[in-house]
């Protein structure tokens, strides 16, 4: 609803940020609650939200769901084959895709977070065929969520100014203009509307939610006072990608580091939700793709008995419990889970080489 009627203003003349002209416009799609449901994202975000306003609410919504479904299926498709699986059998990772919790919510609740998993994956290709500028373009769409990744971008500056490799900042520069020029052909003044938009007094702001974040679990359940311990998740995170880098940098390799990369990242983000979990896929796809490959059978792995066990804890819970705030726990888990998987992975390598 949200990206539709934000799309659809600004098709339209209107003003995408406005919670009153959304408001209006929901309301004659069906939308009952007195508040609007807003668009937070950056203004550049409105030139993949745009295409789907000139449809009817419940057209648009259909098209919104296959593109996100054929995004989903596709990235994990491509990310079996990057990741060593290509010839095998298509089955395992549509078992993957499907039977992945976060990816049954995404697509009910219609969020846009499969559009960054496609960046992942097309960064991930990209640079792995030395397709520079085309990876940089990749990057520079997972900037309509620039929070949820800010370990990426760090670790991405510091490789950039190692390799050199211009040509990513090219594409990432080059898309990125396009993306951030296109909404304003439609509205001179949308990025101005969006500043304007954290003026108004009387709405919650994002940071006002409680998500299932290390940062809003800290101020629910010690106290709002104590604003360094809210941060210290994000600090720690900044202060892990430094030494990561520092210790890897010298054969840095993306599909390797990125999985890693982004479960830090979501874990620690001042603000993230459960459906963004989906950019965890490179993680699991990994894992999945070498325990496949070992002579003992799936279930007989730490690594899959936990990722079992949170996977249906999460789906159960779902039953009784709505609120998002009590899923914290659910990024730790899944980092601990790829702990796991490195362990046996280092573990079978030693025993090898003995």
């Amino acid at each position: 609803m949200e990206y539709w009627a934000a799309g659809r203003l600004l098709l339209y003349g209107g003003n995408p940020y406005s919670p009153e002209e959304l408001l209006q416009l929901q309301k004659a799609a069906g939308w009952r609650d007195p508040v609007p449901v807003i668009m937070w994202n950056p203004p550049w975000t409105l030139s993949f939200t745009a295409p789907f306003g000139p449809f009817t609410y419940t057209t648009g919504q259909f098209i919104w769901l296959l593109f996100h479904v054929s995004l989903i299926l596709l990235s994990v498709r491509q990310l079996w084959c990057i990741y060593g699986g290509a010839g095998a059998s298509a089955r395992v990772p549509l078992l993957l895709a499907v039977a992945y919790v976060p990816t049954v919510f995404v697509l009910i609740i219609g969020q846009i977070s499969p559009l960054i998993l496609a960046g992942l994956t097309a960064f991930l290709y990209f640079e792995r065929r030395k397709s520079f500028f085309a990876a940089g373009a990749a990057a520079a769409i997972l900037s309509i969520k620039p929070h949820l990744l800010y370990l990426f971008w760090i670790v991405f500056a510091l490789w950039l100014w190692r390799e050199r490799q211009w040509r990513i900042v090219l594409g990432a520069l080059l898309l990125g203009l396009i993306i951030a020029t296109i909404p304003l052909l439609f509205d001179a003044q949308v990025y101005s509307q969006y500043f304007a938009l954290y003026r108004i007094a009387d709405i919650p702001r994002p940071l006002d939610w409680l998500t299932p974040t290390l940062r809003t679990a800290t101020r629910v359940f010690i106290g709002p006072d104590h604003i360094w311990l809210q941060f210290a998740p994000s600090i720690a995170g900044v202060v892990w990608i430094l030494f990561h880098w520092y210790r890897h940098k010298a054969h840095w390799e993306w599909p390797e580091q990125l999985p890693s990369v982004v479960l830090v990242s979501v874990l620690t983000s001042f603000f993230a939700w459960t459906y963004d979990q989906v950019v965890f896929f490179p993680a699991i796809v990994e894992a999945a793709i070498w325990i496949k490959r070992q002579s003992a059978v799936w279930y007989s792995f730490w690594a899959v008995r936990a990722y079992i066990v949170i996977s249906l804890c999460h789906a159960l819970l779902r039953i009784w419990v709505a609120d998002e705030l009590w899923y914290y726990w659910l990024a730790p888990a899944c980092l601990l889970n790829y702990v796991i998987f490195l362990w046996e992975k280092q573990r079978s390598r030693t025993a090898a080489a003995v």
